[in-house]
């Protein structure tokens, strides 16, 4: 068994160090300081102090160690988070994206170009100043925002907006629809018409005579041969009512495609424009004008 001597006095502690300082003639330069501690400890957690090294030396030099630390804020980082959140970020308004310093990407680019600055996608001090300027020229809120006004200004969103995008879109497919029907109601107007080899009016055609012909009157031109339209026109996988029908790769035949499996087309000498059914597995491919 061991056992420390009486006459040996106990080895001071940290704190017992600092509560000593305290006591002494430096208590007045130490009451920042103990003041500092909580906010110290407060912002290092179990497993930090844990590993923190020892404070060792005299009181004085403990007084300055914990100076040290509690210097190191917490308040620092919490405003680094703060102002990182506080970024803007692109959201949409109005069918368009709002952009706004701290922005990046082609967007901005375009808007930069537009201002006629440098197009770096980066919405910086220099592109903010640009709209701000050019939002003031123009009798717009200079707040450095590109909304749906500022926008509008610069020559519109690009691609338009929403929902113009939408409504052009719904406004070409029934424009497409209308058209390929209109191409079929023409087609059905020559069945019977003789085929004649390079015809290409009413009183003769042949295949890609009849495809020319028809399409022209919907105010579409096709070139001449078969194969010349089967390069010229947009390869699909499934026909719709007025795309053409290819067969052979380059193509030696063609009809127009008008719903159901049926085609309409010119098909050989000694035969007439008639509507059929498409016959596969001949069909090389479809095309859609």
């Amino acid at each position: 068994m061991t056992y420390a001597p009486r006459h040996r006095k106990a080895e001071p502690t940290l704190a017992s160090a600092v509560v000593s300082s305290m006591a002494g003639r430096h208590s007045k330069a130490l009451t920042g300081v103990a003041l500092a501690i909580p906010t110290a400890i407060g912002g290092i957690g179990m497993a930090d102090a844990a590993q923190a090294a020892p404070v060792v030396g005299t009181p004085q030099a403990a007084a300055q160690q914990v100076a040290a630390t509690a210097a190191v804020s917490t308040p620092a980082a919490v405003s680094a988070t703060s102002a990182a959140a506080a970024l803007p970020t692109a959201y949409r308004a109005g069918g368009v994206t709002v952009l706004s310093y701290g922005d990046r990407g082609s967007l901005v680019k375009v808007v930069q170009g537009r201002l006629h600055i440098s197009r770096d996608g980066s919405f910086g001090p220099q592109t903010r100043r640009a709209v701000k300027g050019f939002q003031a020229r123009k009798g717009l809120a200079a707040d450095g925002y590109v909304g749906p006004k500022t926008w509008r200004a610069l020559g519109g969103y690009p691609g338009g907006t929403a929902t113009a995008t939408t409504a052009r879109a719904s406004r070409s497919a029934s424009i497409s629809t209308s058209s390929n029907s209109s191409v079929v109601r023409i087609a059905q107007r020559y069945l019977g018409v003789p085929y004649v080899y390079g015809g290409s009016t009413p009183s003769g055609f042949d295949c890609s005579g009849l495809t020319s012909y028809v399409f022209r009157q919907i105010g579409k031109e096709l070139p001449r041969s078969a194969r010349a339209q089967q390069a010229a026109v947009t390869r699909v996988s499934s026909p719709r009512v007025g795309d053409l029908v290819f067969y052979g790769y380059p193509a030696h035949h063609v009809g127009i495609y008008v719903g159901n499996g049926q085609m309409i087309d010119a098909p050989k000498p000694g035969m007439r424009v008639n509507q059929r059914a498409v016959y596969q597995p001949e069909v090389s491919s479809y095309g859609r004008v």
